[in-house]
């Protein structure tokens, strides 16, 4: 069986579009067309349902499940052939533009200080690029992943709590603010939706630092990071019972994960960036 079939095949089924698979992996979207026809064929019935999004069929479970030691192993020899002493080349982060905007930009300077020859990356979105196909070498995550050749290192705790403008004033119907999109799964919309679960939220944004400008113009209360609302500033801390959330007084810390594939962690400009990565987060605790 061809790889570039099966490359394909775990691209669309990884992306969930032909579309994205196509701009992926650098081909036409005919091309990727073509190859799945011709995996179908080999395969003797279909592994996608053509829906949006694309799903998979049993079988093309199966085979991405059977497949994912290959994809590990492809990143590996990869990696070997990257495996230098010299600091040179490019290398990739992915994480949330927050972090990106907050923490890591004013570290740059430092970053390029220590390493002059190497050219960093950094995709900030929210989509979980996937470090097993190798779209990024380094990840900081909002969840410890759980499957997959990686490997994971708490780095910070954040923790959390309900904020308003300082000028609004407090009731329990007083309208709350959340997030959408694909920041919609994670543990601080979904304790605002039990929290507020009598009531429809006012507004909802796809991006972190919006919710907190959207609470520091008095749109509403939300649940922050401490430091987002200190950063932002004009903003109090609000106990539940303020504001009609059925909510303890104190929310869970969230953990920030960085994540590695275990094929390229010994990689030295992957291991370099990973290095100050946690160097920084130590100077700040």
């Amino acid at each position: 069986m061809e790889w570039d079939l099966l490359r394909t095949f775990e691209a669309v089924a990884r992306l969930g579009s032909l579309t994205a698979a196509s701009k992926a992996l650098g081909v036409s979207q005919s091309t990727i067309s073509r190859h799945l026809a011709r995996l179908e064929q080999s395969a003797g019935s279909p592994l996608l349902l053509r829906e949006a999004p694309l799903r998979l069929t049993e079988r093309g479970s199966s085979l991405l499940a059977a497949m994912q030691p290959m994809v590990d192993a492809a990143l590996a020899a990869r990696s070997a052939l990257e495996d230098t002493p010299e600091l040179h080349g490019e290398v990739t982060l992915t994480t949330v533009g927050e972090v990106v905007r907050w923490e890591l930009t004013p570290r740059l300077p430092e970053f390029y200080r220590a390493f002059p020859h190497l050219r960093l990356r950094i995709l900030a979105d929210n989509r979980l690029n996937s470090l097993a196909a190798g779209e990024a070498d380094v990840a900081l995550r909002l969840a410890r992943p759980v499957r997959g050749e990686l490997v994971a290192r708490k780095v910070l705790s954040v923790s959390y709590a309900f904020f308003a403008a300082s000028s609004l004033e407090l009731h329990p119907e007083v309208p709350w603010l959340g997030l959408t999109g694909s920041l919609a799964e994670i543990p601080d919309q979904r304790h605002a939706e039990r929290a507020f679960s009598t009531r429809p939220p006012r507004l909802l944004v796809e991006d972190i630092e919006s919710l907190g400008l959207a609470v520091k113009a008095g749109l509403g209360v939300a649940i922050l990071s401490r430091d987002l609302a200190e950063r932002l500033g004009g903003m109090v801390e609000v106990a539940p019972r303020q504001i009609g959330a059925r909510s303890s007084d104190r929310l869970p810390p969230r953990d920030i994960w960085m994540v590695v594939h275990r094929s390229k962690q010994r990689v030295p400009r992957v291991r370099a960036l990973m290095e100050w990565l946690a160097r920084g987060r130590s100077d700040r605790r």
